[in-house]
Parts: structure tokens; sequence; C-alpha cells
């Protein structure tokens, strides 16, 4: 149990480095020995989860698809227990990892149906897609969605944000459209208009898609 979940860490780590674009063999392996052991690196090759040579770290397929599994496992229990179970930013960081290695494939596209498949962990960081964000069949119905999806006169709390760059984002947040708000949605026609504290707010559609609650319901 011990050497598969030194293993699983490591496939993580290589993948979370590869995705700040480090790829060259060199230039990986000293990240990755920041975190793991130095020897971790010819583990993975031996096992057959990536190939090394003078040039590049390199997945093989099977490596890919395996740390893409827990890197996606990994990152929707923390928004599970970010948004849902609500513990702090602390609490997540500890409890996530051990909480990952019980979530089965089934268990797993469960919570990412409810959470509305949500495409980044609350770190920032992109959770891959699995086969239910692609089919997206709508089986059980979403606890945490946009703002977009809310019916008039439900309530939510922000869990997140999606959108970093909108030119809005920065007046939204200055009158309290931040993580942990409870808004209320008035109307979605001809703009999406909420209820935060004393103030109306009105929103464009694409902003309020990029704006995820907790539903709870009509206050």
């Amino acid at each position: 149990m011990e050497h598969i979940q030194k293993i699983e860490e490591a496939l993580s780590v290589v993948w979370e480095e590869r995705e700040k674009g480090i790829s060259g063999k060199d230039s990986l392996r000293a990240s990755i020995i920041d975190k793991v052991k130095e020897d971790t690196l010819e583990d993975l090759a031996r096992e057959g989860y990536i190939t090394l040579n003078k040039d590049a770290v390199i997945f093989t397929r099977i490596g890919e698809i395996k740390a893409k599994d827990i890197t996606r496992r990994q990152r929707l229990a923390e928004r599970l227990l970010m948004d849902v179970l609500e513990l702090s930013r602390k609490e997540m960081d500890s409890s996530a990892c051990e909480f990952e290695h019980i979530l089965s494939k089934e268990v797993e596209e469960s919570i990412c149906t409810l959470l509305a498949h949500p495409k980044e962990c609350p770190h920032g960081l992109s959770i891959p897609p699995g086969d239910c964000c692609v089919k997206a069949n709508g089986y059980l119905e979403s606890i945490v969605v946009s703002v977009s999806k809310l019916n008039p006169g439900e309530a939510g709390k922000i869990v997140y944000v999606l959108t970093r760059g909108h030119p809005q984002l920065h007046k939204l947040m200055s009158l309290g459209v931040v993580p942990g708000t409870v808004i209320t949605l008035h109307q979605v026609f001809p703009s999406f208009v909420i209820q935060v504290e004393e103030t109306q707010l009105a929103l464009e559609k694409e902003l309020a898609d990029e704006i995820y609650v907790k539903r709870l319901g009509r206050l």
C-alpha cells in the first residue's frame, strides 16, 4: 500500500510539473526531487509509467491514463470538501489526498455530476474531464451550478468564480460577489439580476455562467 501511494503521489507530481510546461528531463527531475525522493523517477520508468531519454520525460499511454485519473480524483475531492462540506482550505488540503484514494469510478462520476462538472480545483488548477463530463447525462441534479442555472427566487452561496479576466470581475468582487456570499436570483431576462445583501446587480449571461453557487433553495 505504501509503495502504491508513493507511485500515485509521484505520478501526480509529474502531471502537475508538466502542466507548468516543465518537460525537459533535467528540469523535470529537479522539480520532482523537490517533492519526492530522487529515485522515484526511475521507479516510474521501471514500472512502465514514463519513459526517460536524454531529451525528455514522457508519459507512456498507461502512465498518462493513470496520472490523469489520480489528478482528477484528487481535485474533485478538493472541490467536494470545500464546496459541499465547507471545510477550510487547510482542512481540505490535509484531507483531499486521503479521500481521493477511496473514490471508486462510480462515486467519482456522481460527485462530478453533483458539482456540475467543475473545470478547476480550489487552487485554480484544471480538473481533467471524465466520461460524465463528455456525456453530461444529467441523471443527478447538480447542487453546485452556475448562477445562470438558478431559477428566479432561488438563492445560492458562491463557491467559486471561474472567470479570471472578465472586465466586471474586480468591480463585482468589491461589491461582495466572492466565495461564501449568499446571493438571490431575481430575474433572468433581459439580464440576470442578483441580490447581494442590500444591493441588486445586473449580470450578462457570459458572467452569470462563470459564477458557481451551492443551491440553497428559496430563502
